[in-house]
């Protein structure tokens, strides 16, 4: 019988070792509204455990199964649930984590590498749950959870950064969508997860590319400064701003076209 999710708190508050059926439940649990069980108790002992040298090939595909399934990363994806976006989120990041690993173990075979592209791609078209923190269920973080889970993919031997130009795409609409404000450092984790890809194998003029794209389409654009342009203002201003000094702190060349862009998105909306 499965354990309910007070007495599988009152188990890892013990610091109980990770089973095959334990295993299950942290699975079964990973999007807790309970912040402290979620984050606090079983998102480390995933971790842990995945980092560990007890970690096997039938636990990894415990994992990826799980997470590839309509149960992980997809899980009630387009629904009114409220709450599912935690295992949305919470499964990235075990995912993320998977990953770490199999760089050094290799234990994910290639078939399995192979549908994580396209899998991924889809998962950020189509989340729409976006929120940071929310109160009384802690952080959910979607967007954040999924640029940690780019930021390893993209170093991953499996990964060809230059061939994810959708994803790419699909991160940027994200960050500069008109029905939510970030404020809580997604586009710096987007940004790093970018960074990354540019290390290896993706050219930083195509990464400017196509956020010039995504701008110009903006300032080229009929607006009537309601709150969504004003939202997707601020989402792009943040996003220029990150890119600009982030590439700054690490000596790269394409700042005077950044500062640009950034001169007439301020232009569009002050004038002069």
């Amino acid at each position: 019988m499965a354990r309910t999710e007070q007495q599988l708190k009152e188990l890892l508050q013990q610091d109980a070792s990770v089973t095959p059926a334990l295993l299950d439940e942290l699975l079964l649990h990973i999007g807790s509204t309970d912040s402290e069980l979620r984050d606090g108790l079983i998102y480390p002992q995933l971790a842990t455990y995945i980092a560990s040298e007890s970690f096997t090939i039938e636990d990894t595909n415990r994992i990826f199964d799980f997470i590839l399934s309509g149960h992980g990363l997809m899980y009630r994806m387009g629904t009114a649930d409220t709450t599912a976006v935690l295992t949305r989120s919470f499964s990235a990041l075990a995912l993320a984590e998977l990953l770490v690993m199999d760089k050094t173990r290799h234990l994910l075979t290639q078939s399995q590498l192979n549908r994580l592209s396209t899998y991924l791609q889809t998962y950020l078209e189509q989340e729409k749950d976006v929120r940071g923190f929310i109160d009384g269920m802690g952080w959910a973080h979607s967007m954040a959870h999924i640029a940690d889970v780019y930021a390893v993919w993209f170093t991953h031997p499996a990964s060809r950064p230059e061939e994810e130009l959708g994803a790419i795409d699909a991160m940027i609409r994200q960050l500069t969508r008109s029905d939510y404000l970030y404020i809580d450092e997604e586009a710096d984790r987007m940004v790093t997860a970018w960074l990354q890809a540019c290390r290896h194998g993706l050219s930083e003029d195509i990464l400017l590319q196509r956020i010039e794209q995504k701008v110009k389409t903006w300032l080229e654009s009929d607006v009537t400064w309601g709150d969504a342009e004003w939202t997707t203002y601020r989402n792009v201003k943040q996003l220029l701003q990150t890119l600009y000094f982030r590439l700054k702190w690490e000596e790269q060349s394409d700042l005077v076209l950044i500062e640009e862009w950034l001169r007439q998105v301020h232009q569009r909306t002050h004038g002069g």
